[in-house]
């Protein structure tokens, strides 16, 4: 199994890059949307879902591509799947009443 070489970052660097994340989210989000309706209403052809499947995708795409330098391996340890999913999961437990 290869080792992951993990990127500390400092508290500078960890803010700057949880903006860009946020930034990319929307940023991807907006491309993604307009590129499949626009496309839809082209060919007739539905691209996508339309469905918390296409925005996780979407989410995900713009978490990886700032955290998963060599397309691999997470290496900035402050950023981690299972940390995102907790997150997720405690955001998500506010409004369904099981918080």
């Amino acid at each position: 199994m290869k080792a992951i070489k993990h990127k500390e970052l400092n508290p500078d660097e960890q803010k700057q890059l949880f903006n860009k994340i946020c930034d990319d989210i929307i940023q991807k989000t907006n491309e993604y949307r307009t590129m499949f309706n626009e496309r839809e209403n082209l060919e007739g052809v539905i691209m996508f879902n339309y469905d918390l499947t296409d925005i996780g995708d979407f989410i995900g795409k713009a978490i990886g591509q700032n955290t998963c330098k060599d397309e691999k391996d997470l290496n900035i340890w402050s950023f981690d799947k299972n940390s995102f999913i907790f997150g997720f999961q405690h955001g998500y437990s506010i409004h369904d009443g099981t918080h």
